[in-house]
Parts: C-alpha cells; structure tokens; sequence
C-alpha cells in the first residue's frame, strides 16, 4: 500500500518527486519532503557510528546526520569523473526523518517528476521484505525504472543520533 492519498474527489491530484540517483540507478521521493539540496562538501564522522551515517554537516548552526544511501541500498559506490578540485560530485537532500532534518547523501540530483497513484505500480513480492521498508512502489520514466522512496517507512526503520539534545538515542539500524 502506497504511503499517500492522491485521490481528492473524483479527481486524481498530481504528486510531484524529486528523482536522483545512487550508483547509477534511479530513485524518488516526494517533493513535499525537500527542505533543500546541498552539495556534498564533506562532513564529520562519529565514532562508532553505524557504517551507514556518514557523519554530520552543520546546517547554519544545526547539526544534521547525513545518511549514506549507498550503504542504504546496499551497492558499492562507483569512481565517477573527478571535478578540477579532485573531488567526486555528490548531493545531500535534506529532508525530514521522524520531525528532524537528516541529510540523504546521493550522487546526483536528476528531476521534478508530476506523477498520479496509476504512475507507482507495487514491488513484486519476490523484493523482500527489506525492500518494503524503503520502498513503497515503482515508477517508469522513459524507460527507466525508479525505486520510490518511502521516507515514513524509512524514517521507522532507521535510527539516528540526537545531535541537538541532551541524552544521546541510540544509532541502529532496526529490524522491525
């Protein structure tokens, strides 16, 4: 079941996603779930965090864990083409995780994408249950195939630190 109601009326609404990729594959998420995109200019790492967490970035004087979605999807990031600089390209887009920003550390931002509910069609049941704990559906766009990123799911399943409190939460990837 698709983690949105995109149907007011008799009238089916327009979801707008944000298309970026990960290890050369594609995947979505719903614009609404933006706070904004960065560029990746490296961040600090915390010790004994879960290989997942890339560290943290300040974001105008707020600490924000940036999740690394290569480790998420679990695929080994590819060299890519290196800038002038030396360094490789990469995004992060901050979005809300369970009422905090958290960054999703990805290689490259794509497109807005106007999608309806018939656009997503469901995951076969052979992708596993892990599959359905990131991903609510599929999406075909010019032939290519998109995984849409289910961020109320994800945001259950993953755990980050509490950067900004008092008492430090537990960082664990859960399996429930």
């Amino acid at each position: 079941m698709l983690a949105f109601n995109m149907l007011h009326g008799d009238q089916q609404q327009a979801l707008q996603v944000l298309t970026f990729m990960v290890n050369g594959e594609s995947y979505a998420l719903p614009i609404l779930y933006v706070m904004e995109i960065r560029i990746w200019t490296g961040g600090s790492p915390l010790p004994s965090a879960p290989a997942y967490l890339k560290g943290v970035m300040n974001l105008r004087g707020a600490m924000i864990p940036v999740i690394d979605m290569h480790v998420i999807f679990a695929t080994e990031k590819k060299h890519k083409t290196e800038d002038e600089s030396g360094n490789v390209p990469a995004a992060v887009i901050i979005v809300e995780l369970g009422g905090e920003p958290a960054g999703l550390l990805v290689d490259k931002v794509q497109d807005i994408v106007t999608l309806t509910a018939d656009d997503i069609k469901q995951i076969p049941t052979a992708a596993g249950q892990e599959t359905h704990k990131i991903l609510s559906g599929l999406i075909t766009i010019k032939d290519r195939i998109i995984g849409h990123l289910d961020l109320d799911a994800f945001s259950k399943w993953i755990e980050l630190p509490n950067l900004n409190g008092s008492e430090s939460a537990p960082v664990k990837v859960t399996n429930g």
